[in-house]
C-alpha cells in the first residue's frame, strides 16, 4: 500500500484460488517522498493524493536519525510520556476531510507548542481511514475481537515464505465462552478447543471456507452438567495460537493446567474438518512446566496470547488483578523448543494505585508485533502501554536498559482511565468499571508504526490511533457507530496493511442495545484505512530534468488515478539506457509491458489502456540500468 512498495513482495506462492466475494474498496494515499522547506515561518503545502474512499486525514511531524540523543526522558503531567532511543512525534495537525482526488495539508512549521521547529530534517507521516461508509462484512464466522480477554484471532499478511499473500488470512481459535447460542450441532466450530483458518476475500456467509480443526484434549463447557463442575474440573484452557511463518499446517500455543496451576508450550498439525494432531515430541509438559499466576485459573482468568517475529514465539502471560504479588510475563520460546526468556514486567504491578476495585496488577493480554522485535503491549483496564524491543531480553532477560522504547501511563489524556475532574478517585491508572472508564479492547500496528487501538465504553469512539512513540493523534468512531450511552462492548479487531487488495482496519460486527451477548457474535467486519511516508527537509530537492547535471531517476503517481480505462505514467530517467514498464496484478504475475527499449535521458510518458482487464489494484515497475520503482494504481469501471 506504500509508494515505495517493490515488486518481489508481490511473488506469491499461495495456492488458493482468487475469490471476488468480499472485494472491499480500499484506499490510497500517494504522497511525495521528499518536500523542501526552510523552517522560517511561512506556510508549506503537502501535497497527496486520496483514491478510493473519502478520508478523514491526519498530518504527523517526526524527528529523523535522533534517537540516540533521546534517551530515558520522562515529561508531561504526572511524568506520563516516556521515551527512550526513539524518534520523537513533534507535530499532529488536526483532522481534515478529503475526498477522493489531489488534495493537500497547509502546515505553518511550528510545532505542538506553536515554536517554529529547527531547520533540519523530519520524517512526515499522513494518516487516514474512511470514517463515512458503513463497515462491510468481511466473515459472517470469525471473531476478530474479544472485549476483555486474550486476542484469539490475528492476521496473517505474509505467506510462507515470507511475502506478502494476495488473499491474507484470519488465523485462530474459539475461547470457552465463545458458543453460546450458536453453539449447535451444525456450528460445532464454536466449540472450546477449535482452531479455525479463514482467507480473506471468500464468500463471508459461506460457511464452508472456514477451515477448522478440533483439540480433543480441551473439554467445552456443555460437557460439565453444573457450572461448579465446569469451574473446578476443566483441567485444560488454551489462549491464542500462533501458526508456524514456515509451514501453515503447523501452530503452536500456551496451554494451561488449571488444576495445577501452570503452564507450557505445545505445538500441533492442522487437520482440516478433523482432529488435529499433537507433537508428542515437541516441548510440552515432559519439557518445559511455567508457573503460571500461582492461583485457580480457567474461567475467570486472563488467558495467554501467542505471536511470533518469525524467528521465535512469544507468549504473554497475564496475572490476575488483584493478585497481591507482581505478575505479568512475556516469555520466548524458540521453534526447536528452547525457552529463551521468562520476564516478568514489573511496571504493571501498581500497589499504589487508587483505584475504586482495589486492583492491583495491570493484566496485561493485548500485544502486536510488526516489525521485527518490537512489541506493543496494553491491558484492557490498565492505562499504561508499552513499546518494547523484545532482542534486548533476547540478547539478556535481566537488562533492562533499553528495552522500553516508549511507555503512556497514569496523565496521558489518551486511553487514560480517570483523567476527568469528576471522576473519584482521580488519577488512577486500573479500572474495570464501565461507568468511569473504557476498555481496551485490542491493540495493532500499521507498516508505517503507527498504533490503532480499538476501545470500548467511550460512546460513539470506536478506536483511537497514536503516533510512533505512542502521542495521540484522536479518538475516532466508524461511520456506522450509533450507540452513544456507553453501554454496549465494541470488542476490537487488528488491521491488514501489506499491499494487497484487502488492505484496511478489521473489527467486530457493530453492537446495537438490543445485542442479546456480545459473545454470540462473530462476525469480522471493514472499514478502509491508509498512512503513508515522506520527508520533509530544508536541504534542496532537485527536480529531474531542472538542474545542471544528470536527471535524477523518478517515477511519478500515475495520472489519472484511479482510471477508467486509460492512465499515464510519466518517468525520469537520468541517463541513456534500456528501460522497461511493466505491469503486475496483486498476484505479482505480469499482465502487461508498456516499454521495452532502449530510452534517452530524460522525462518519458506512456499510457497504459486497461480496457481489456478487471476492476481492482495493479502495480507498475519502472526500471533503467540499476534503478527501479514500483507503485500501486486503481482501475474502477
Amino acid at each position: 500500500m506504500k509508494k515505495s512498495l517493490i515488486l518481489f513482495t508481490l511473488i506469491l506462492t499461495a495456492t488458493w484460488s482468487f475469490a471476488a466475494d468480499f472485494t472491499p474498496t480500499v484506499m490510497t494515499l500517494s504522497a511525495p517522498d521528499l518536500i523542501e522547506y526552510q523552517f522560517d515561518g511561512t506556510d508549506v503545502k503537502f501535497p497527496f493524493t486520496v483514491t478510493g474512499t473519502p478520508a478523514a486525514v491526519w498530518l504527523v511531524i517526526n524527528t529523523k536519525n535522533k534517537a540516540e540523543n533521546i534517551a530515558d526522558i520522562r515529561n508531561g503531567y504526572l511524568g506520563w510520556h516516556y521515551v527512550n532511543k526513539i524518534d520523537t512525534t513533534v507535530y499532529i495537525s488536526e483532522r481534515y476531510k478529503r475526498d477522493p482526488g489531489e488534495t493537500n495539508i497547509v502546515w505553518d512549521g511550528t510545532d505542538q507548542d506553536g515554536n517554529i521547529l529547527a531547520a533540519d530534517t523530519y520524517d512526515y507521516y499522513l494518516w487516514a481511514y474512511d470514517d463515512q461508509t458503513p463497515r462491510y462484512k468481511c466473515s459472517e464466522y470469525v471473531i476478530i475481537g474479544f472485549d476483555w480477554d486474550a486476542q484469539m484471532t490475528q492476521v496473517c499478511e505474509l505467506g510462507e515464505d515470507g511475502l506478502p499473500m494476495a488473499q491474507p488470512m484470519l488465523m485462530g481459535s474459539v475461547v470457552w465462552f465463545i458458543d453460546q447460542s450458536r453453539n449447535t450441532e451444525d456450528n460445532p466450530w464454536r466449540r472450546h478447543g477449535t482452531t479455525y483458518k479463514w482467507i480473506i476475500g471468500s464468500d463471508p456467509d459461506d460457511i464452508t471456507n472456514l477451515q477448522t480443526t478440533k483439540m480433543a484434549m480441551y473439554k467445552h463447557k456443555a460437557q460439565f452438567e453444573l457450572a461448579s463442575d465446569f469451574k473446578n474440573l476443566l483441567e485444560f484452557t488454551y489462549g491464542q495460537p500462533v501458526f508456524d511463518p514456515n509451514d501453515y499446517s503447523i501452530y503452536y500455543h500456551c496451554s494451561r493446567n488449571t488444576p495445577q496451576k501452570t503452564n507450557t508450550f505445545l505445538k500441533w498439525t492442522f487437520v482440516t474438518d478433523g482432529e488435529a494432531i499433537l507433537d508428542e515430541d515437541w516441548m510440552g509438559w515432559d519439557e518445559l512446566t511455567l508457573e503460571d499466576l500461582g492461583v485457580q485459573i480457567g474461567t475467570n482468568a486472563q488467558k495467554p496470547s501467542c505471536f511470533t517475529d518469525r524467528n521465535y514465539i512469544y507468549e504473554l502471560s497475564p496475572g490476575l488483578h488483584q493478585k497481591e504479588m507482581a505478575w505479568n510475563k512475556i516469555r520466548c520460546v524458540s521453534f526447536d523448543g528452547e525457552l529463551i526468556f521468562d520476564k516478568n514486567m514489573f511496571e504493571w504491578y501498581m500497589p499504589d494505585d487508587p483505584n475504586p476495585h482495589d486492583y492491583i496488577n495491570g493484566s496485561f493480554h493485548l500485544a502486536y508485533l510488526r516489525e521485527q522485535s518490537k512489541m506493543l503491549i496494553a491491558a484492557h483496564t490498565s492505562c499504561l502501554h508499552q513499546y518494547i524491543d523484545t532482542s534486548r531480553l533476547i540478547d539478556d532477560s535481566d537488562d533492562e536498559t533499553d528495552m522500553v522504547l516508549w511507555s503512556n501511563q497514569n496523565g496521558d489524556y489518551f486511553m487514560d482511565s480517570a483523567y476527568e475532574p469528576t471522576v473519584e478517585p482521580s488519577w488512577y491508572c486500573l479500572a474495570d468499571d464501565k461507568m468511569t472508564s473504557m476498555r481496551r479492547d485490542s491493540v495493532t500496528i500499521d507498516s508505517n508504526g503507527l498504533n490503532i487501538i480499538y476501545a470500548s465504553f467511550l460512546g460513539l469512539t470506536s478506536f483511537g490511533v497514536s503516533t510512533q512513540d505512542g502521542t495521540a493523534i484522536d479518538y475516532m468512531a466508524f461511520g456506522d457507530d450509533t450507540v452513544s450511552d456507553n453501554v454496549n462492548k465494541k470488542g476490537g479487531g487488528q488491521l491488514c496493511d501489506s499491499g494487497s487488495n484487502y488492505d484496511g482496519l478489521y473489527m467486530n460486527a457493530p453492537l446495537l442495545a438490543d445485542t442479546p451477548h456480545f459473545f454470540d457474535i462473530a462476525q469480522t467486519y471493514y472499514v478502509a484505512f491508509d498512512s503513508v511516508h515522506g520527508v520533509l527537509t530544508n536541504e534542496p530537492v532537485i527536480e529531474p530534468g531542472v538542474e545542471d547535471g544528470p536527471a535524477a531517476f523518478a517515477v511519478d503517481q500515475n495520472s489519472p488515478n484511479p482510471f477508467n480505462p486509460t492512465t499515464s505514467i510519466n518517468f525520469t530517467i537520468p541517463g541513456a539506457d534500456h528501460v522497461t514498464v511493466d505491469i503486475y496484478n496483486v498476484a505479482g504475475q505480469k499482465v502487461d509491458t508498456l516499454v521495452n527499449d532502449f530510452m534517452d535521458a530524460g522525462t518519458h510518458s506512456v499510457v497504459w489502456d486497461a480496457s481489456g482487464f478487471s476492476n481492482g489494484v495493479y502495480f507498475y515497475t519502472v526500471k533503467s540500468g540499476d534503478f527501479s520503482r514500483t507503485m500501486k494504481m486503481t482501475l474502477l469501471k
